[in-house]
């Protein structure tokens, strides 16, 4: 007699993920990263990464708020609403920083730099 929460075997579960191993994809990395600086385009592979790094690690609600812009000179422009904010992540600058660099696996972007997104809509439309 079976018990109420027993379920029957439905066969033998889930098959085991495979994948390449940590020598493979450290030796494709390596490849592609051959192969992006041969294109010169390395710097821009990784400043985009960097861009979406930030809304990865700042999640939806603050992404919101400061809006990665671009990535120069190591520097990462967010657009942010009001002083109020700038001050806001000001306080909060080095723990983002070392969230950021940490999703990327090495030091890419060395500062935060908050412009008014109201100003940053202008330089836009010209």
């Amino acid at each position: 007699m079976m018990g109420a929460n027993h379920r029957p075997n439905c066969g033998p579960g889930p098959l085991p993920r495979v994948g390449p191993t940590d020598e493979q994809a450290q030796a494709v990395g390596t490849l592609l990263d051959g192969v992006l600086s041969d294109l010169g385009i390395a710097n821009r592979v990784r400043d985009a990464r960097a861009l979406l790094a930030w809304e990865e690690i700042a999640g939806p609600r603050l992404a919101a708020r400061a809006r990665a812009i671009r990535v120069h000179r190591g520097k990462l422009e967010l657009a942010v609403p009001s002083g109020v904010w700038r001050t806001h992540l000001s306080f909060s600058k080095r723990q983002l920083l070392q969230r950021l660099n940490a999703r990327l696996g090495r030091t890419v972007i060395r500062d935060l730099v908050f412009v008014n997104a109201a100003a940053e809509r202008g330089r836009a439309d010209r």
